[in-house]
């Protein structure tokens, strides 16, 4: 049986997500798992949306306030990750496509995100809007997802 649910909902993942974080990201744990802290608190940015089975977390993603963009777009899809051993398995597919049911229950017209990945965001709506150079030498886009947000 697999869920996906708000990390509020679920905390007992935490250490293992700020982990991979950290070393994904390359920042200090207990940062990162103050600002994750934060969020649940708060009932506020950062939201982390877990997908698990019975036994294990499998992946997750989080919705940031911004991401590293010098936009002034906000919300942001950031850090899409599924673990090593569930990858190339449908898993990203279905983690993907959890994402407008988020952003219904958090109130979320317009979520953004960059990526170097080309042609994978748009089989799932995402509109690409416009070229993002962080001045690092990848090549990304920035692409939004409009939500069906019911008020």
């Amino acid at each position: 049986m697999f869920k996906i649910n708000l990390l509020a909902n679920n905390e007992k993942y935490i250490n293992e997500i700020t982990t991979e974080l950290s070393l994904w990201l390359g920042k200090e744990e207990q940062k990162i798992k103050k600002t994750l802290l934060n969020g649940i608190k708060n009932n506020s940015y950062p939201f982390t949306i877990i997908f698990e089975n019975e036994t294990e977390l499998i992946g997750f993603y989080m919705i940031v306030k911004h991401d590293n963009d010098h936009t002034n777009y906000t919300p942001w899809l950031a850090n899409l990750f599924i673990k090593k051993q569930y990858r190339k398995q449908g898993y990203g597919k279905i983690l993907v496509t959890s994402i407008p049911s988020y952003m219904q229950r958090l109130n979320i017209k317009s979520l953004y995100l960059h990526t170097r990945l080309n042609n994978f965001y748009e089989k799932f709506g995402w509109k690409k809007l416009q070229k993002l150079d962080l001045k690092d030498g990848i090549i990304r886009n920035i692409y939004v997802l409009k939500g069906d947000v019911r008020k």
